[in-house]
């Protein structure tokens, strides 16, 4: 049986008290169904949601240090017009709801383009496994709906992402193709837009799962963590917006030289662009001193109104840019 007591703690949400019964023996002249002989495990909660959840893990599932906490990995910098907002939303909503959410952005490590994605993506394991129970690894060019990030979370997947289809045609990003609103689905691969994982498959496949991604295909990562025993799931409710159509490098050995050239010029060039975090409407007065938005920062210099529940403005004005098929 378990006992969860919440109690208030100075500067805290709560603490609780889980009581694990003793093993019942048998012949005992002692009563072990008395709770003293139980064991305690007593742990302090940041804020009420983290001692729910933890309250109810104790008695359905198995703990962690903190309970849902998630780094979302930017990789790079290379932030399209809105996503940087929209990504910033989808952290703070869950936030406000009580998950412990950070952003950081990967270096980008790359001598030509796309050669050290690999490495990026190693790192982004590193980073989570030193303490968040999941990892979010999302692209510069994706627009989620600020609640994006808990649904995913709370479907409970070691390995999930969201439905995402290519721009320009529509055609699903993930092998073999499952209909869009038919929930939960298995697959063999999925494209890298958005992709969480539990931080807990890192402990078998070790932080270098990721190799460099020329030659080194979503395919073949995918069955290198069923080689491990994990596979992955879309859910095809949640349906994610992106603005450019993947970038296939292996593609380019078909190209003659001139459109080679082309190809890889034109994305040598895109890496050396500004990082676009700006707000999406002007004037928004939620930007740093660099005029970056900021969801919980307010220079003052214009007027705003605030929203308990975080407007999905950016994801709206994104979704008309992308011609999301919804």
């Amino acid at each position: 049986m378990n006992q969860n007591n919440g109690f208030a703690v100075e500067g805290l949400a709560a603490g609780t008290v889980d009581t694990q019964s003793a093993p019942v023996g048998t012949g005992s002249a002692l009563d072990i169904s008395d709770p003293r002989f139980g064991y305690r495990n007593i742990r302090y909660n940041s804020n009420n949601y983290e001692q729910n959840m933890a309250a109810w893990r104790a008695g359905n599932s198995w703990g962690h240090c903190r309970p849902n906490s998630i780094l979302v990995c930017a990789i790079g910098n290379h932030w399209k017009k809105g996503s940087w907002q929209a990504v910033l939303d989808m952290v703070h909503y869950s936030n406000n709801l009580g998950y412990f959410t950070c952003l950081e952005e990967i270096m980008d490590r790359c001598f030509n383009p796309y050669d050290s994605l690999g490495a990026m993506r190693n790192e982004a394991s590193m980073r989570a496994m030193q303490g968040y129970e999941w990892l979010c690894m999302i692209d510069n060019d994706v627009y989620p709906r600020p609640d994006t990030l808990i649904k995913l979370v709370n479907r409970g997947y070691s390995i999930i992402a969201p439905f995402v289809a290519e721009p320009s045609s529509g055609k699903p990003l993930h092998g073999p193709h499952r209909a869009k609103g038919t929930g939960i689905q298995p697959v063999r691969w999925t494209v890298l837009s958005m992709l969480m994982f539990r931080t807990s498959v890192f402990l078998g496949t070790g932080p270098e799962l990721w190799n460099d991604s020329i030659g080194a295909d979503e395919g073949y990562h995918f069955q290198k963590l069923w080689s491990y025993g994990h596979s992955p799931v879309i859910d095809t409710d949640i349906v994610l917006p992106v603005g450019n159509d993947p970038t296939y490098p292996l593609a380019s050995l078909r190209f003659t030289k001139e459109e080679h050239d082309d190809f890889w010029n034109k994305r040598r060039d895109g890496l050396l662009q500004m990082p676009d975090r700006a707000p999406v409407s002007a004037g928004d007065a939620r930007v740093s001193d660099v005029g970056e938005y900021i969801p919980f920062a307010n220079n003052g210099n214009a007027p705003q109104e605030r929203k308990k529940v975080i407007d999905s403005n950016a994801y709206a004005v994104a979704a008309k840019a992308v011609r999301i098929h919804e």
